[in-house]
């Protein structure tokens, strides 16, 4: 006599394992993917809305919209690890109203660097400080007719002891002329003229950040139905 099932309902049988990842720079050495761990993750990482998340990871899609945090942060940068390993269709990334310090901002950088699968870049609204790097370092980068672009400095932190204060001061200095670097790469620019336009607060509008070489094309206002008149 077979012995009972311990729960109720039955436990459906296991799925088949899937297919091995293929080799990109996050894995050096491919290894099969587990079903559970990998489909708990995916519902998490874009978004706090399970449902979202796994509508965008689908459609191979990172959003990023306001002030990035360090759970931002981590959450994006998992999600694109996870597209990148699944495939080798273009990755969406889209930025609405965008800011992020440094230390938020060289992750998602490093990230976008490690990708084996092509990043498409769409920036709407205000994208500020050091989260312009983010849009500029894509592959393939476009801008709303109405967005801003605002090359700024980050904000010092307040409040630490003078020791530490110098130390870190040391650090962000260093950190915040890395990514300098990596911006006037993607802009083909010198890095002096991007730390003094970050210095100077300078802002951008769409056609001015093309001209400047941190996006390659606008997208032009929306056009007027053209159905019959009433």
């Amino acid at each position: 006599m077979s012995r009972p099932s311990s729960t109720f309902p039955p436990l459906p049988p296991s799925p088949p394992d899937p297919p091995f990842p293929r080799h990109t720079p996050w894995l050096p050495e491919p290894r099969p993917m587990t079903p559970g761990p990998v489909s708990a993750s995916a519902s998490m990482v874009v978004s706090d809305s399970d449902r979202l998340g796994e509508r965008l990871l689908d459609q191979r899609v990172v959003l990023l919209a306001g002030e990035l945090d360090d759970d931002a942060v981590n959450r994006a940068v998992a999600a694109l690890a996870l597209l990148d390993a699944s495939g080798d269709e273009p990755v969406r990334l889209r930025m609405s109203g965008v800011s992020a310090d440094v230390d938020t901002a060289l992750p998602i950088v490093d990230a976008l660097d490690l990708m084996g699968a092509p990043v498409h870049a769409t920036a709407l609204g205000r994208i500020s400080g050091p989260a312009v790097a983010l849009l500029a370092v894509a592959d393939h980068r476009v801008v709303g007719a109405h967005a801003v672009l605002h090359l700024c400095e980050p904000r010092s932190p307040h409040g630490i002891p003078g020791p530490e204060a110098e130390a870190l001061a040391a650090e962000r200095t260093r950190r915040l002329r890395a990514l300098q670097e990596r911006l006037a790469a993607a802009c083909r620019r010198s890095v002096d003229e991007i730390a003094a336009d970050m210095r100077a607060g300078r802002l951008l509008g769409a056609q001015e950040a093309e001209d400047y070489g941190l996006v390659d094309a606008t997208e032009p206002p929306g056009r007027a139905p053209t159905g019959p008149a009433r």
